[in-house]
């Protein structure tokens, strides 16, 4: 009883006291003291924040406590429900029945039953604990975390909206609370949980509500310290799956918070609970299983449980490695899982993988999971086909040989990804085959394996067909292929392996191993012989690969091309590099081989011919000696004969592929026999037959070449018989006796390869040409002259003709010493057993006319063709027949020749003879190096003259002398004007130029030899003839002698491998490549040196050289130096040290600006490229870490320092578009993710990012802003668009972020900036982003803001008048965010400051600004403008603007107002004055429309005065002074007011005074000055009648009308003459409408609102009628002539107003009947039958209803006076009218007639 009537200070002061007591009294005290509390807070005034400040909660925190738990149990409680029967009503969730019982004072405090009260209370208690005033940053941070929580009660009220927005807005207010806080997380659960079952049940807490546990799941969702609770996170996720009342979104964040606790939670606690954790997962599971109709939330759900299956097996392998169970029951979820859940269980799945790693599986696992996995491959479901397979590859080493398996099925697979995973997991790494720690399967192992699953191909079942794809035929043949290339590559793995102690290659060098290609270099080759051999060692392996590699010869079925070819390529790989005894096993096969030669691949036929010639050459060679020739003779023979037939035979499409395959088996078997008489030197006679078989085939092969050139010959036949030939001509057929054909042969080749339309015969005509220059060494001359007439005739798309003319060149001049032949070989025997060994070596003749050729012809050629010609020649014969002797004597000038090439035209003609100077350079001796160095440097100009005289005079010695000197002067070798010209003015080319620049760079020409090796750039090497010329063969040479000149070297190399021409970079890549590959031989290095292996490990031990020479080219002349120390720079930065980086920030960043604005469009990109790698470098250099680390801070700093500054000011503030847009997206990704480091930059930042805001914004909306109208956009349009931009500018987002680090210090620079931007910002955009980041600061940093409040409002307020609307609303908000930190003088000066500018001669949006700050201030702070109660600004001014004429800024006043009444009170006459302040100051106003306003205020101020009199709350004494009041400060203002002429608006202030005078007649009656106001009132009102507009006039008698309803004044004498004119002015408005013509509009117009008028004026006569007194007969008798006349022929709703009127007339003649007279004074039968007239009116229901009214009051007239005369004339007059309504269609109408008939005819006479 106490509170409700203590006053509004008391209620303050005994708030602490309360929370005093609740902390310490007992609990049977605690409902008294809550109820006082709350109802104190109830009832008192909105706390301000001085008296949030004096509870002082930083010191007295247990009253903060108190306070929390309050207001969290308060925010908890519901509204009311019913009680139960006889008990109490049910408790709120979170709530206890003793804490309700408190809170609700056992259910007696009136919030238990009023839903407004207790979301009143509740509003004042969020605010309160949502207040930085009450809780300061400072608050201790258990408080603060408790404070949190009750907000997020406050958030989830399920009941009001209001507290739910402010709880929310108060949350994002706080600062962040620690989520590993052990108090917050036990608050947590026990919220979540409720209290425990105890023995007193009253006691216990029930668990929150489901909106409130998805809150706090946000919460225990990061954190770890919640994973550590076990007993509580078990419950909580129990709880929220399978709890009663739990929804889906709890369920959803249930089985997410069990997914963080299995990842986060100690190991200890995770493998005790797996058992219970499991059963969750699984009930979850059986309880949501998936149907057709499936939500996506359900989905989500059970998504989520697969997962949590997976990562509970991760952290618990032992799950996973006991038994199969689980990995079953993910796998088979698959098939019954829906789409959107298949994803989550392969994620699942791939996290259960883990448990697999790296451990030693049980045997049983071993026998089970291999089948398990295999029967996954049959799945229709992918993810599961895919799963299977990384399990696959990562639960089993690499050795196990069931994994690869399934690996080989995977291959089958349809789709591509798991295709490329089951490869992958098949592929033998490099760096596997050289570590011999990395475990491969044993060839045994891996081969029997493989066939024993072939076991069944090879005997035709299809048990092996794989799951993932049906086949018809024996055995997938996908499968089967990828079984045969897996044992393959273990082969060649394997080989390398047993001699990796001896090889040094590169890894790049075995990549060969997995690509199941022919094997090409020798490495191969001798890798798959030592392999072949070693099967020797295992019984019966090389049988069972035989078997395998042969199994298709078996399987006629089979059909497929690619595996078949590939089988058989591994056969011939076996029979002809592994023991021969293998050939002799396969002996009786070979009529499998014979029949794979009619099949339509030509790879297959080309492999099947290769093996017999290696198996009938075996078996030969082994039976020359013996006495059964029978086969020989015979069978073989036969074969011939058979296969001679069928390739001369005539071609027909049917059997084209037949003649093809026979035709290439003749040629290869005639070799094999032929290599087995050379063999064995045998001239056996018994062998006759074979030989003359042997013969014919020599004569047919002549036969189809010579009939190749025939257009009705197939270009595949014409290609068969030269391969055919090729293989026979290749030994020298007199050896053995047979006739010599070669010339003719060759004549055959040469007229095949005139004709280059077809490619392949061109090809294997020049490989027939060379073969044949191989048996015959005087046949290579011919094959020489005729390429050299061809050689000029090559177009330049037929540049491979070279190449191919090369290969023939090199095969004829290097015989058996040129790669190219060896690979050809097939036979197992060394080509010197078979032909001899003088047989073997070059052809010297050959040789020395080619390169005769070359050097005085071709190479000087005027055709560029020839001179191509002549360097792929060369390159060609030097790089196919390496160390050969023949070409010793021609090295010196070869490479005069191609040193003149080097500037020639042609690029591919460069650099081809710059490999091949490089190959000629290595090959020469020491003197014959030297020579070629000065050779060049003469070539390429320069101060080479006294070498050049030094060599004239002594050789050799003497250019070595003259270059050592040159060396040590430090002069240039090589001019840099004489690089860019050849003696012949030609341009050099750039790579050349710049290998030429790089070695002079380093003062050793000879470098550039070595050079020239290692640069490779032309597309034309990447082409199968060009790849044939690798570098291996030249990279260490060329490391030894560039090695000493590294230092000067790596600077210059490293940016040229960034050279904008392709060319060049390409070139230097291949260098630096080559240079510093991971073979490098270390022991070249000198003493102390070291030879870094890696780009990167060499950028940073040349770091400061890179840097400087990066730097300086960035600044150089030409635009391709600049671009390439541009794009170098950049690369260097990627990876680098910060350390390193940080003494050339302020360099790198200048020189980068000043690339991207640079001329050359192409160095502008590679300086955005720059700018971009030094971005990304400096962000993730300035991003804090996890871990605290001082040298990473002090390092972030210095960068931080040095960045931001440049940006700030050269950066973003840049005339260059480019520079500053990158500069802004740099400034703003430092500022997402810098953190900390940001603190000390704030200002500054935000100073600039403001100001970009403007300069940044686009030009569209800077031409719109002057064109708007001519685009059809309004200027408002317009500018919404332009802050709607700011707002979502990341910019804008940008200051958001860097206020978070602002600090005191930081505040005090970030101010006066502020304020500058506010006085002289430029632009809508700053200025509004000026503005909100002034509200985000008042949002984030209140303490910051605080001190410098009024320094800042001050400065806004200044722009308030700005010409943008939009802007002014901005500046409005945030003076709204910062009042309440005013000082009170601040604050009144800005209140007055308002006002004034409300009244200044601004136009009408300008003045609403006042409205839009006062709207703000009420809403923010309304305490604030309560405590200012008198004064500009207040109460008066807010009142006043209510009603300003425009409606915009009406309605901010209007919501000001409406904050701003809540805490005024009772009205009393001092608060009554002041809201007259400015009404009554401004009636008589110059300016209309200020009257207007004016008079509408004191209007609806005696309109208020007139409610609180009424409502009976004041005293009668206080409301007699309040009416007192008003009459006097206002009647006589307001009748002054009206004084004078008419004005639009007028009638607006006559209706004040009539209001003002109505609410305030008494007092006036009684109060003899105001007396005479009375008659001023009725005259003004008849004056005011008598002109003016009609619609004004209408205005007057509706005041009139209100005057007379609302006071008993008897004005019938002065009122009703000039209501009589008014009335009777009916009559001539309608004559004047009949007589109007029809186009008269403007009468058209007048004529409803006279009629109105009328109207108008009938109801004031009506109302006129005096109650008191008799007006007499004459008077009474006009009035109803006149109302009877317009009730018969009016408008309706003056018929309607007519009729009321006489009827309130008779009523009125019947009163003074009854005290005057003996004889009504109107005759009624006129009225009657207006009334009937009426009556019959079937279109207006309200002039009928009107009617009936009259009637009655007739008719009681008629029956309380029949003795009148008239009586009985009226009595039938009206039983007529009566009868008229009886039959009115209206029910309402009809039933009411049938009432007066009921009871009023009785009483008739």
């Amino acid at each position: 009883m106490a509170m409700h009537n203590s006053s509004e200070t008391q209620l303050v002061a005994a708030i602490p006291l309360l929370l005093d007591g609740i902390h310490l009294r007992p609990n049977s005290q605690q409902p008294l003291l809550i109820t006082s509390l709350l109802t104190a807070m109830l009832n008192g005034p909105e706390l301000t924040e001085r008296q949030l400040q004096e509870f002082d909660f930083i010191k007295n925190t247990h009253r903060a406590t108190a306070l929390i738990n309050v207001a969290r149990d308060l925010f908890l409680f519901n509204a009311v429900q019913p009680k139960k029967e006889g008990g109490q009503g049910p408790v709120s969730a979170g709530l206890s029945l003793e804490r309700q019982s408190a809170l609700n004072n056992s259910g007696k405090a009136p919030w238990t039953s009023d839903k407004a009260i207790l979301e009143q209370i509740k509003q004042r208690m969020v605010q309160l604990i949502g207040s930085g005033a009450a809780f300061p940053t400072e608050i201790p941070e258990p408080i603060h975390e408790q404070r949190a929580l009750a907000l997020v009660c406050a958030s989830c009220d399920p009941y009001f909206q209001k507290v739910s927005d402010r709880g929310k807005d108060a949350l994002k207010r706080m600062r962040p609370i620690d989520y590993e806080s052990e108090t917050l997380v036990s608050s947590i659960f026990a919220m979540f949980l409720g209290g425990t079952i105890a023995s007193d049940a009253v006691g216990v807490r029930s668990p929150v509500n489901a909106t409130t546990k998805l809150k706090l799941f946000s919460y225990l969702n990061k954190s770890v310290k919640a994973t550590a609770s076990f007993q509580q996170w078990i419950r909580v996720v129990s709880d929220s799956l399978f709890g009663s009342g739990v929804t889906v979104k709890l369920r959803q964040q249930g089985m997410s918070f069990m997914l963080w606790a299995i990842e986060k939670a100690p190991s200890s606690q995770v493998d005790q609970s797996s058992p219970l954790l499991l059963q969750l997962i699984q009930r979850t599971l059986s309880e949501h299983t998936p149907t057709g109709t499936s939500s996506l939330s359900e989905d989500q759900l059970r998504g989520s449980a697969y997962l949590a299956y997976g990562i509970l097996a991760k952290r618990v392998p032992s799950l996973a490695l006991d038994n199969l169970e689980h990995l079953q029951a993910l796998f088979g979820a698959f098939v019954n899982e829906t789409v959107g859940v298949r994803s989550s269980i392969q994620e699942g799945l791939l996290a259960m993988l883990s448990a697999y790693k790296d451990v030693q599986l049980s045997q049983q696992l071993q026998n089970l999971l291999p089948a398990l996995l295999q029967s996954q491959l049959k799945s229709p479901v992918y993810q599961a086909r895919y799963c299977a397979l990384r399990y696959a590859i990562s639960a089993f080493p690499f050795a196990d040989m069931e994994a690869r398996w399934l690996c080989i099925l995977g291959v089958a697979d349809a789709k591509h990804e798991i295709q490329q995973l089951a490869r992958s997991g098949l592929a033998i790494k490099p760096s596997a085959v050289l570590e011999r720690s990395c475990k491969l399967p044993t060839l045994d192992v891996a081969i029997s394996f493989v066939h024993n699953k072939a076991q069944h191909i090879i005997a035709g079942s299809q048990a092996l067909v794989p799951e993932a794809r049906t086949a018809a035929n024996i055995a997938n043949p996908i499968v089967f292929c990828s079984a045969l290339d897996f044992c393959r590559s273990l082969l060649l793995a394997t080989g390398i392996r047993k001699q990796s102690d001896s090889l040094v290659v590169e890894l790049t060098d075995l990549e060969f191993i997995n690509k199941h290609e022919a094997l090409l270099s020798e490495l191969q080759r001798q890798s798959m012989q030592i392999a072949l051999s070693s099967l020797d060692t295992h019984d019966n392996l090389s049988s069972l690969w035989l078997d395998l590699v042969g199994a298709v010869l078996w399987d006629t079925c089979t059909d497929d091309a690619t595996t078949v070819s590939k089988a058989l390529m591994y056969l011939v790989e076996a029979l002809s590099l592994g023991p021969q005894a293998l050939s002799h096993v396969f002996f009786d096969n070979q009529q499998l081989l014979l029949s794979r030669l009619d099949t339509h691949n030509y790879k297959v036929q080309l492999y099947a011919a290769q093996a017999l010639s290696i198996v009938y050459y075996a078996k030969l060679l082994a039976e020359l000696g013996s006495l059964d020739l029978t086969f020989w003779n015979e069978q073989l023979v036969q074969q011939l004969h058979d296969l001679l037939a069928t390739a001369t035979a005539p071609i027909t499409p049917k059997t084209l592929d037949k003649q093809q395959g026979a035709i290439v088996a003749l040629g290869y078997i005639s070799h094999g026999l032929v290599a087995a008489f050379l063999t064995k030197k045998s001239s056996n006679l018994e062998l006759a037959k074979l030989k003359q078989a042997v013969t014919d085939i020599y004569a047919a092969l002549l036969r189809g070449l010579q009939a190749a050139n025939e257009p009705a010959v197939h270009p595949d036949i014409a290609s068969a018989w030269c391969t055919a030939a090729s293989e026979v001509y290749r030994l020298d057929s007199l050896a053995i006796g047979h006739l010599d054909t070669a010339e003719q042969a060759m004549a055959a080749a040469v007229k095949l390869a005139t004709d280059p339309s077809a490619p392949k015969v061109y090809e294997e005509a020049l490989r027939l040409m060379s073969d044949i220059a191989v048996g015959r060494a005087d046949m290579a001359g011919n094959m020489i002259e005729f390429l050299y007439s061809t050689a000029g005739s090559t177009t330049s798309k037929q540049l491979d003709k070279h190449f191919k003319s090369g290969e023939a060149l090199a095969r004829a001049l290097g015989c058996f010493r040129c790669t190219l032949v060896r690979a050809d070989w097939v036979l197992p025997n060394e080509p010197a057993q078979v032909v001899g060994k003088q047989a073997v070596d070059a052809n010297q003749a050959a040789v020395d006319q080619l390169f005769t050729k070359i050097t005085t012809e071709m190479a000087k050629s005027t055709k560029i063709q020839e001179r191509q010609a002549a360097a792929i020649w060369t390159l060609t014969v030097v790089q196919s027949c390496p160390g050969l002797e023949a070409l010793s004597p021609w090295l010196s000038k070869l490479h005069t020749s191609l040193s003149m090439l080097l500037s020639d035209r042609s690029e591919l003609t460069q650099e081809v003879a710059s490999r091949a100077l490089g190959l000629l350079y290595n090959m020469g001796d020491a003197s014959l190096k030297e020579d070629m160095v000065f050779s060049l440097i003469s070539l390429f100009g320069g101060n080479a003259g006294s070498s050049r005289r030094a060599a004239a005079d002594g050789g050799s010695a003497d250019v070595q002398q003259a270059l050592r000197r040159q060396i040590q002067s430090d002069e240039p070798l090589l001019e840099q004007e004489s690089l860019g010209q050849t003696p012949d003015g030609h341009a050099v080319n750039t790579t050349y130029k710049s290998i030429l620049s790089l070695a002079s760079d380093m003062q050793n020409p000879s470098l550039v030899y070595q050079f020239m090796q290692l640069a490779t750039h032309t597309a034309m090497w990447n082409s199968r003839c060009g790849a044939a010329y690798g570098m291996a063969n030249i990279i260490e040479q060329a490391r030894g002698a560039i090695q000493p000149y590294m230092k000067s070297m790596v600077p210059k190399l490293y940016r040229y491998t960034f050279d904008p021409s392709p060319q060049t970079q390409a070139a230097m890549k291949s260098i630096w490549s080559a240079l510093l590959g991971p073979s490098f031989q270390r022991s070249a290095l000198t003493e102390g040196e070291t030879m870094p292996t890696s780009g990167a490990s060499v950028v940073e031990q040349y770091w400061d050289a890179i840097m400087e020479e990066c730097l300086a080219s960035m600044g150089q002349r030409e635009w391709k130096v600049r671009e390439s120390g541009c794009n170098a720079l950049a690369s260097a930065i990627l990876g680098a040290d910060p350390e390193l980086v940080v003494p050339y920030l302020d360099r790198i960043w200048q020189m980068s600006f000043r690339a991207l604005d640079d001329i050359k469009s192409s160095v502008r990109e590679a300086g955005l490229n720059m700018c971009q790698s030094m971005a990304n470098a400096t962000v993730t250099w300035c991003t804090p870490s996890s871990a605290e680390s001082k040298s990473h801070d002090q390092q972030a700093q210095a960068i931080m320092a040095s960045v931001v500054p440049f940006l700030v000011d050269k950066g973003v503030g840049s005339d260059a578009e480019d520079v500053r847009t990158f500069s802004m997206g740099l400034l703003l990704k430092l500022c997402r993710t810098s953190g900390r480091y940001l603190s000390s930059f704030v200002p500054v930042i935000i100073e600039r990012l403001i100001e970009s805001l403007s300069d940044m914004e686009s030009q569209t909306a800077n031409y719109l802003t002057f064109h708007a109208e001519g685009h059809g956009i309004s200027q408002e349009q317009l500018e919404s668009i332009r802050l709607s931009a700011v707002k979502s500018s990341p910019i804008m987002q940008g200051i958001e972020m860097v206020l978070e680090y602002l600090t005191p210090k930081s505040m005090e620079d970030l101010v006066p900036k502020l304020q500058n931007i506010i006085r002289h910002g430029l632009g809508l955009p700053a200025r509004a982003g000026c503005a909100r980041t002034v509200v985000v600061l008042c949002v984030k940093k209140v303490e910051l803001v605080r001190p410098f409040a009024s320094t800042l409002v001050k400065a806004i307020s200044g722009s308030l008048t700005e010409s943008s609307a939009f802007q002014r609303q901005a500046w409005a908000t945030a003076i709204g965010y910062m009042a309440s930190m005013l000082s009170p003088k601040m604050f009144g000066n800005l209140l007055k400051h308002l006002e004034k500018i409300y009244f200044d001669k601004y136009s009408d949006d300008v003045r609403g600004v006042s409205g839009q700050v006062l709207e703000q201030l009420a809403q923010r702070c309304p305490e604030r403008l309560r405590e200012v109660t008198t004064g500009p600004g207040t109460v008066s001014f807010v009142y006043f603007g209510r009603w300003d004429a425009s409606k915009i800024i009406g309605v901010a006043f209007e919501n000001a107002w409406h904050e701003y009444i809540i805490g005024l009170g009772k009205l009393t006459s001092d608060g009554l004055l002041e809201m007259l302040r400015l009404p009554l100051a401004h009636i008589a106003d110059d300016s209309w429309p200020c009257r207007i306003q004016s008079a509408k205020a004191i209007s609806d101020i005696a309109n208020m005065v007139d409610r609180e009199a009424r409502s009976g709350d004041s005293s009668s004494q206080t409301c007699s002074a309040i009416i007192r009041t008003l009459a006097d400060t206002t009647l006589l203002e307001l009748i002054s007011a009206l004084h004078g002429r008419l004005w639009p608006g007028k009638e607006h202030v006559l209706g004040a005074l009539v209001k003002v005078y109505v609410v305030c007649a008494d007092a006036v009656a009684d109060n003899e000055e105001l007396s005479p106001t009375t008659d001023a009132v009725c005259g003004i009102l008849l004056k005011e009648l008598k002109h003016g507009e009609v619609s004004y006039r209408r205005e007057v008698l509706k005041h009139y009308c209100t005057l007379a309803k609302g006071t008993n004044l008897d004005m019938f004498n002065q009122m009703s003459g000039a209501l009589l004119q008014q009335i009777e002015q009916y009559g001539s408005i309608a004559s004047n409408s009949d007589a109007m013509d029809v186009d008269d509009d403007e009468h058209a117009l007048k004529r409803p609102q006279q009629l109105m008028l009328v109207a108008a004026a009938i109801e004031a006569m009506q109302l006129t009628l005096p109650s008191g007194r008799y007006l007499g007969d004459s008077g009474t008798k006009q009035l109803a002539s006149v109302l009877q006349g317009i009730a018969l022929t009016g408008v309706w709703n003056i018929r309607v107003a007519s009729l009321e009127c006489l009827t309130a007339l008779v009523g009125h003649c019947a009163r003074e009947l009854e005290h005057t007279r003996f004889e009504f004074a109107v005759d009624i039968a006129p009225i009657l039958e207006a009334v009937k007239a009426c009556a019959t009116d079937g279109k207006y229901v309200s002039v009928r209803t009107a009617a009936l009214d009259t009637l009655e009051a007739v008719l009681c007239v008629v029956s309380k006076y029949p003795e009148d005369s008239r009586a009985k004339c009226w009595c039938e007059g009206a039983k007529c009218a009566l009868n008229l309504f009886l039959k009115d269609p209206v029910p309402s109408i009809s039933d009411r007639a049938k009432g007066i008939l009921d009871v009023s005819f009785e009483t008739l006479p």
